[in-house]
């Protein structure tokens, strides 16, 4: 017994890592789950998970209106009803909007039907408030499991990941957030970033360095779709 018991912590690791939405695996090469676009077009999206949050989204909008860069956003429902207002701000300054579920949960441990429910409800909320029903989404901390992902497919979502980590959540320093986006970057990329956590402000910063490096480099920041497309 207490092998098992020594090995579970590990199976549940490995079993979330497969999940992660860092790791590409066969839910991703069978159901056509996005992590980037074309690699022959010079375009690279930034998405911002997690909000809207009344602090950090309106100093990031204000950001990227300076920088004249469109991104996406993927909103939590709670979020969206708790701010609607800062919601119809994000879809009126021309930004694109997705559904990050209503209360962001670790996906793979919940029946599609609570993954109906969840995306359903932030449908609800994102369209309430901005008159937009999302077309691009995003699981909670990119855990997928093909259960979920049929859910996803049911309500016509298109499930967009990532193949750049910001891992802005971590704490570093602007500058450090940036390097490591900009080290792994290539055409088409989709980058991970959040607008809604505590010290929040280091992304803003390191979005002010990354978009002019972009730019020298010849690729151009965009939305997911705009780089999903073909």
């Amino acid at each position: 017994m207490l092998p098992l018991l020594a090995t579970a912590p590990v199976a549940g690791g490995l079993a979330y890592l497969l999940c992660y939405g860092g790791v590409r695996g066969p839910v991703d090469w069978l159901m056509r789950t996005h992590a980037h676009g074309p690699r022959d077009r010079a375009v690279v999206a930034l998405t911002f998970d997690d909000g809207p949050d009344p602090e950090r989204t309106p100093q990031l909008l204000d950001a990227l209106d300076a920088l004249d860069v469109k991104a996406t956003f993927f909103l939590l429902g709670s979020k969206v009803d708790a701010y609607p207002a800062l919601a119809r701000r994000i879809v009126d300054a021309g930004h694109e909007v997705g559904n990050h579920t209503y209360r962001h949960p670790y996906l793979p441990l919940h029946r599609s039907r609570s993954v109906v429910r969840e995306l359903m409800q932030t449908d609800r909320a994102i369209a309430q408030s901005t008159g937009v029903v999302p077309r691009l989404a995003r699981p909670p901390y990119g855990g997928r499991s093909p259960f979920n992902v049929r859910a996803f497919a049911k309500l016509e979502k298109r499930v967009v990941l990532w193949d750049v980590n910001s891992f802005d959540w971590r704490g570093a320093p602007a500058d450090e957030v940036a390097t490591r986006v900009l080290e792994r970057v290539r055409p088409g990329s989709i980058v991970l970033l959040h607008d809604a956590r505590d010290g929040g402000e280091t992304t803003i910063e390191a979005v002010k360095q990354i978009v002019p490096a972009l730019r020298a480099r010849g690729l151009a920041p965009v939305t997911a779709s705009q780089a999903l497309a073909r």
